[in-house]
């Protein structure tokens, strides 16, 4: 265990005792009560290997070498000697308190006014400690005078510059005083005054000279106090350089690392490298060394220095931190931290146990029949498992683990959103070719960039770009980093803007160090563009470019920022216009012109949405955009589209370029309807077509059309976190012209994977091309067969209709919640989601209500059959017969959870063994969540009625006719006849409609709508 690792935490707990002096692994000994232990129960002894629950065979390199196989090729390389590189010198970037990430470099220029700041702040804490006798000498008495006056300010140093070599084994003094320090009871083997040992031949700068002899120092990992007597004469800088210039970097494997670890196994311990031993953080310091990279000395700093990590300190659930460890570890190699002490972990056997390899000192048992602990001795590098500590004071090592370091891969879809990432390394202005390409590519908005507009800087980029960053170089050649935007993906983007960009040319550059993955000039111009007009008719917009990787990628960016709402999931806005004024929203917002976007009223219903988005996409970028005639279909035969397509070449009157773009919208909205993406999978001859089940081919900006009419466009995979489940939330828009947003779920998007009349799921926009055999200008689109070959970003593929619809639920269940969680929490989650469907219906009635008074209750004509879904007019508006079967649809779902956890425990991450209690515990927090969410509504006479979901789950028979407007509120909320409730209903719709409503409630008992 390391000696140093709480210095990381001095800031944060000034003033307060802390536990281990500078970081101990070994936690601080207890007070024991003087009651007789019994002979069993020793207060100390030392402990052999294999330790409990080790076998010998967990002791051997071939053993986990094996294991590991199943996160991947052993030899694979988990970072290449230019990852290294690049690790390296991104943790050698300081963090918010000044000290660097990882190692520093010992011929960089040294930061006086820092390194004074981070001395005297040790200082006032070591002083603090001594003051109050938290530290004490090898007698267990207060240092003196003459030693404490060494801790006083820094002020009248003398300062040096010099490097030295160590002749020996030499301690690194956390303080000034070449002496131990210890807490009481005086304990031999932990001198907490001993930050580091430096090994011999290792370079150590000296930095200031005290008054008593001792050097302020630095290792390229530790800073301290040394006694310059252990080490050589000053040296040269050629030789520093030879020494600490050109490191052997190696790519790193698990197998390499699993073989240098278990070279290691059975070291001696060695608090703070105390004769050479190894505490834990010395020991991960010197594997990893062995490959070239550079982590700091002490763990809490440690667990920070990865590739990335996770905090999983207020997770007490012990079953998802395993899942939470055993998904990292697919990633890369893994270290687990608690305060103190860190461990690389090995892996788990087959019977699941997770288990580590770590230096460590002790551990506690708890001893039977009494309050009483014995600790146990084991101070070397030894394998265990993580139920160490268990039933004791300081608990098992597994519930103690507060953070997940990986150190490898990027992060993918199951743990982003928590992952805390590296900082790039350090970007260099380009000196010659600045490029981008159509798989990574930035954009500048607005399109003629001036001082008089905010400088907007978007990059998409169809792989994950793990760690790079987006920043900017100004005219003057200073390096910009602005706040980084990023955005979920797929595909993968980030913006940055600048609100008060410098006229002159400004350089973009997104990559990680060398690794330079796009680069762009922009020029921002002193003067805005002035506004212009056509003066003859023509196409509503010309076309200055092509739907490529880059433009189809920049769209689901654009959708995604668009729709983007962290504070929740259930958000609504008037009409879609609020979303194109917000200019926060809109990575387009005034693209071609100041003042553009306030000139625009767009206002879509279900069917225009996603033509409305991308139309007004290709206008502002001057895309290709098609459209064709569609019938809507019969209950006998699907929706069929025309050849001809309808595009932006069509000619539209003389007029600015916003009033064209207007007019071609008004003409877009009459001719698309709901049923124009519920085409049929294999007719080419459509202006949509499905794609695969996967998060790269479902990206922001597809279409989903339901089998009964209602259309949504994928706005985001919102990533699952630690203690929440994933989202993939859709786009939708009503016919008051309401925009909102729902998740993903049976309740909310409706499939079925019969095609004979119907083409329902997810869909993407065929692409277009220019007809080069017509006589005029004018698209052709790609056929299913050229989609099949590759013509576009998404291949055409039928894969949602080969199975049930069972099938596609759980195949998009696992896209949107790739690791398992907790089954109570997704419990909740589909409860969440029934509660936004009953607030959606909340308002739908409640305009209904409305719309009858302002008619004095005239009744509404009732459609027939399967026009009772599909129609237009009042009943449209008004009914919910299409709301109530999807809420009907999420009561089932809802419900149903529980006996599913049952049947597949393996999908939450359950043990076969605990099946029937995790079962029960769902069970019970559904019946909690369901008295526990209520809503109101108003009745006839105008009081209010409040109802809680478990009163719509007993109703649900009720609200299988309970969606015609003619009917009274308290009939649509199910209020039970002769109830209280319904003592206030004062209209029925008419007889002849009740009877065809007794009629159809088979379909909605089947939750199954008419062909």
């Amino acid at each position: 265990m390391d000696a140093g690792s709480h210095i990381a935490l001095l800031r944060a707990l000034a003033g307060v005792f802390l536990i281990c002096w500078l970081g101990a692994c070994r936690q601080a000994q207890e007070a024991r009560e003087e009651s007789p232990r019994p002979a069993s129960c020793p207060e100390s002894r030392v402990v052999s290997t294999p330790l409990p629950n080790v076998t010998r065979e967990y002791e051997t390199l071939e053993y986990w070498l094996a294991r590991n196989a199943t996160y991947g090729s052993l030899d694979d390389a988990l970072l290449s000697a230019g990852d290294i590189r690049r690790h390296n010198l991104a943790l050698r970037k300081p963090d918010d308190s000044g000290e660097p990430r990882g190692q520093v470099d010992l011929l960089a220029p040294i930061d006086r006014g820092n390194l004074r700041a981070r001395v005297e702040e040790r200082l006032a804490h070591m002083r603090t400690e001594l003051a109050a006798r938290t530290l004490v000498d090898a007698d267990g008495e207060p240092v003196d005078g003459n030693a404490m006056a060494m801790f006083d300010s820094t002020r009248e140093v003398e300062q040096l510059d010099q490097w030295r070599i160590a002749q020996t084994l030499t301690p690194l003094r956390c303080g000034p005083l070449d002496e131990g320090l210890y807490q009481t009871p005086v304990d031999a083997a932990f001198d907490r005054n001993r930050c580091s040992t430096m090994r011999k031949g290792e370079v150590v700068q000296l930095l200031s000279r005290w008054n008593n002899g001792m050097h302020l120092a630095r290792t390229p990992y530790a800073l301290g106090w040394v006694d310059a007597r252990s080490l050589s004469s000053p040296v040269g800088l050629a030789e520093v350089q030879a020494m600490v210039g050109d490191r052997e970097i190696r790519a790193l494997t698990r197998q390499a690392v699993l073989t240098e670890a278990f070279s290691m196994i059975g070291a001696p311990y060695g608090w703070g490298g105390k004769d050479g031993g190894y505490d834990c953080s010395r020991f991960l310091l010197e594997l990893f060394g062995r490959f070239g990279l550079e982590l700091p000395r002490h763990s809490a700093r440690q667990a920070r220095a990865g590739t990335f990590s996770l905090d999983v300190s207020s997770l007490d659930d012990l079953n998802e931190k395993r899942l939470l460890i055993e998904t990292s570890a697919r990633h890369g190699v893994v270290l687990l931290q608690f305060p103190g002490h860190i461990m690389l972990y090995l892996g788990t056997t087959e019977s699941g146990a997770p288990m580590a390899i770590h230096a460590f000192s002790e551990f506690l048992t708890a001893c039977e029949g009494t309050e009483a602990e014995t600790v146990n001795r084991v101070d070397r590098v030894a394998v265990s498992d993580l139920t160490l500590g268990a039933g004791t004071s300081r608990r098992d090592f597994l519930s103690r683990i507060t953070r997940i370091t990986v150190i490898g891969r990027a992060p993918g879809p199951a743990l982003v959103a928590d992952a805390e990432l590296r900082p790039s390394a350090p970007i260099a202005l380009p000196e010659g070719r600045c490029a981008d390409s159509k798989q990574t590519a930035i954009f500048q908005a607005p399109r003629r960039p001036s001082i008089s507009q905010p400088l907007r800087v978007v990059v998409t980029s169809e792989r994950n770009p793990g760690l790079a960053s987006l920043l900017l170089y100004a005219p003057d050649g200073s390096l910009v980093e602005p706040e980084q935007h990023r955005l979920d993906g797929p595909p993968y983007s980030r913006w940055v803007e600048i609100s008060e960009p410098a006229a002159g040319p400004w350089t973009a550059v997104f990559g990680d160090g060398d690794e330079l993955l796009a680069c762009q000039r922009i020029a921002v111009s002193a003067h805005p563009k002035q506004p212009s007009s056509r003066t003859e008719a023509g196409p509503a917009w010309e076309v200055e470019a092509l739907w490529e990787r880059d433009t189809e990628n920049l769209y689901s960016a654009f959708i995604e920022q668009l729709f983007r709402e962290p504070s929740g999931d259930e958000v609504t806005w008037p009409r879609l216009q609020t979303l194109i004024d917000d200019r926060e929203r809109n990575l387009l917002y005034d693209y071609r012109m100041p003042g553009e976007d306030a000139q625009l009223t767009l206002e879509p219903d279900c069917a225009d949405l996603p033509y409305f988005l991308r139309a007004y996409f290709a206008w502002k970028l001057r895309l290709p955009f098609g459209y064709r005639t569609c019938t809507r279909g019969r209950p006998n035969e699907a929706p069929r589209c025309e050849p001809a397509i309808g595009s932006n070449l069509e000619w539209v009157p003389a007029g600015d370029d916003v009033s064209a773009f207007a007019r071609f919208m008004r003409r877009l909205a009459g001719t698309v309807h709901s049923s124009s993406p519920r085409t049929l999978p294999n007719d080419d001859e459509t202006d949509f077509y499905p794609v695969r089940l996967s998060r790269r081919a479902i990206r922001p900006g597809t279409v989903f059309a339901d089998p009964y009419g209602h259309v949504l466009v994928v706005a985001r995979w919102k990533p699952q976190r630690i203690g929440e489940y994933g989202v993939l939330i859709g786009a939708d828009a009503q016919p008051d012209g309401t925009v909102g947003r729902r998740r993903f779920w049976r309740g909310s998007f409706l499939f079925t994977p019969d095609t004979e009349v119907v083409g329902a799921g997810f869909k993407a926009w065929r692409p277009l091309s220019q007809d080069s055999a017509a006589s005029t200008a004018s698209w052709i689109a790609a056929t299913n067969d050229d989609l099949r070959r590759g013509a576009a970003a998404r291949a055409w593929s039928d894969a949602q209709y080969r199975g049930s619809s069972d099938d596609f639920y759980s195949a998009m269940e696992g896209l949107i919640n790739p690791r398992p969680l907790d089954p109570v929490g997704r419990q909740i989650s589909l409860v969440d989601a029934l509660e936004e469907s009953v607030q959606r219906r909340l308002s739908s009635v409640q305009n209904g209500e409305d719309f009858m008074k302002a008619q004095s209750y005239a009744p509404i004509d009732m459609p027939h059959r399967s026009a009772l879904f599909l129609t237009t007019g009042p009943w449209e508006d008004y009914s919910t017969p299409s709301r109530d079967m999807r809420l009907l649809i999420s009561l089932d779902a809802v419900m149903s959870f529980p006996d599913a956890v049952a049947a597949h425990p393996e999908r939450f991450g359950v043990q076969e063994a605990e099946r029937e209690e995790a079962a029960r515990r769902v069970r019970e927090a559904l019946q909690a969540e369901l008295l526990e969410r209520t809503f109101e509504y108003t009745r006839s006479d105008g009081s209010t009625w409040k109802l809680t979901l478990a009163d719509i789950v007993a109703r649900a028979k009720a609200m299988e006719t309970a969606y015609n407007p003619n009917d009274c509120v308290e009939i649509r909320w199910g209020a039970p006849e002769g109830s209280e409730e319904r003592a206030t209903c004062q209209r029925r719709a008419p007889e002849e409609q009740q009877q065809r409503m007794q009629r159809y409630q088979e379909w909605f008992a089947k939750r199954q709508r008419p062909g």
